[in-house]
């Protein structure tokens, strides 16, 4: 069992210590555990320019210092990557590249959680969009090239929970994309990413997991390898639903997770 997204106390909305999430992982017999909270809002002047959304600036290397304590610590029965969830802000990139640059991590998730000036869970968004199923894939299209342009950046080895924008709009999951997603699923591959199958849906509206099923299938169709996020924001659902996914994955032909080892990609079973 793996999972390489977890969050922990430090972001603001998360609750748990970093060894509370390793002790979880250890109580399911998770093999690989990715300690991965949000950035600080490096783009900020600010220390700690949105509490409820990640940590001040000053708490990143104790974030850091921390995991890599417990990595040493827990050696001998679970191996511990060290990363991070950065988001993805168009031209705002630089500071996150140079302060991420200075640690040693060993993969960084790269997530688009604002789009056209909202949060994505933001349900006032969809008040406003118009034209029915068209106006909806429209907007689910410019996310999706949103995604590319995250995995072109160069800046991540993970692209998290790629169709999110769902996660309050229970219908946007059915409503087709197709190139647009087509788009997306290649920019990670030729990135030479991964897309994490992440479990958290649960947690809003829709339900399931990011992303669907047919984005599932599209990405065994271009050859876009995976990883599982859990994206637990509490210790309990570390490794949730990890037996479905799999079993869902196998079906569709996937054998193998990836994970990362200082930024260099290896597979493991999909098991």
């Amino acid at each position: 069992m793996i999972d390489l997204h977890t969050h922990h106390e430090r972001c603001g909305h998360a609750t748990g210590s970093l060894r509370d999430y390793v002790t979880a992982a250890l109580d399911k017999g998770v093999k690989v555990l990715g300690l991965s909270d949000h950035t600080p809002m490096f783009a900020e002047e600010a220390d700690h320019a949105l509490p409820p959304v990640a940590m001040p600036k000053s708490e990143f290397p104790s974030y850091v210092a921390e995991a890599l304590a417990l990595k040493e610590e827990f050696a001998r029965s679970i191996e511990i990557l060290v990363s991070t969830e950065a988001d993805f802000f168009r031209g705002r990139m630089d500071p996150y590249s140079r302060e991420l640059a200075g640690y040693p991590l060993d993969y960084v998730i790269g997530s688009v959680h604002m789009f056209e000036g909202r949060d994505i869970f933001d349900t006032t968004r969809w008040e406003t969009v118009e034209g029915g199923e068209d106006g909806l894939a429209a907007v689910k299209g410019r996310y999706f090239r949103a995604v590319a342009e995250c995995a072109r950046s160069g800046l991540f080895q993970v692209m998290g929970h790629v169709d999110a924008l769902k996660g309050n709009h229970p219908r946007l999951g059915t409503v087709p994309a197709p190139a647009a997603a087509d788009e997306m699923l290649r920019a990670i591959r030729d990135a030479g990413a991964v897309m994490e199958v992440n479990t958290s849906g649960g947690t809003k509206m829709h339900g399931g997991w990011y992303p669907e099923h047919d984005l599932l299938e599209r990405a065994h169709h271009f050859g876009v390898p995976l990883t599982f996020a859990s994206d637990a924001h509490v210790p309990e659902r570390v490794c949730d639903q990890y037996p479905d996914v799999v079993r869902v994955l196998h079906d569709i032909g996937f054998r193998t997770w990836t994970v990362f080892r200082r930024g260099v990609p290896r597979t493991v079973p999909l098991a």
